[in-house]
């Protein structure tokens, strides 16, 4: 695959799952994790009876799939929101937006404006089921308006770790005190405020 993002779509009012825009590279276990997961998962997940939900600063992370070394999450998160730069050293993924008001950042640059949108004829963003990959090496956050952000992390994890929260994995500056707690691989930085050069900065 040539291009790190992928743009997916819906039928319009279906509810079925987006469906990737090209057959993914057999070569590549992530593309065909991914296309297995948004053609043939189960709509209603494999969420764990133990472990399922976690909140750390506000932001909450659903485990929605897990069989090593794949895993799916998903995460809600709140209004006015921002999420500073890093990277994950032990995980490759693709973040699948699924709704709300995000300002996704990838090497410095947003991806997606919410500014910008203006809804369909359901309510829901015309950027539904837009994909990004997003590599071990890759920098990226996000800004969130007032209606937060909804999102599925696709992801491979990789260098024999066991998967568990993405959000542990984590080269770069948290989200607060709670995520700093947390970390257990990467070198994780603790700042006293972030604004929003902090999530994409090479916007500023």
């Amino acid at each position: 695959m040539q291009n790190d993002a992928i743009i997916t779509q819906s039928p319009i009012g279906s509810n079925a799952p987006p469906r990737p825009a090209m057959q993914p590279n057999p070569a590549d276990p992530l593309e065909q994790f991914l296309h297995w997961f948004l053609t043939q998962g189960s709509r209603i997940g494999m969420v764990p009876l133990l472990g399922a939900v976690v909140q750390t600063d506000k932001v909450a992370s659903i485990i929605w799939y897990r069989k090593a070394p794949f895993q799916v999450e998903l995460f809600i998160i709140p209004p006015h929101y921002i999420v500073p730069e890093h990277t994950h050293p032990n995980v490759d993924s693709f973040e699948v937006y699924l709704g709300g008001q995000i300002n996704f950042s990838h090497t410095g640059k947003y991806t997606t404006h919410w500014e910008n949108q203006i809804p369909d004829q359901y309510g829901c963003s015309p950027l539904r089921g837009t994909v990004t990959r997003v590599r071990p090496n890759d920098p990226h956050g996000g800004t969130f308006g007032p209606s937060g952000g909804v999102f599925f992390s696709v992801q491979h994890w990789l260098n024999g770790v066991e998967p568990h929260r993405v959000g542990f994995d984590w080269d770069g500056a948290v989200v607060g005190p709670e995520h700093m707690a947390r970390v257990v691989y990467g070198d994780a930085v603790l700042k006293p405020e972030l604004t929003p050069k902090d999530a994409a900065s090479g916007e500023f």
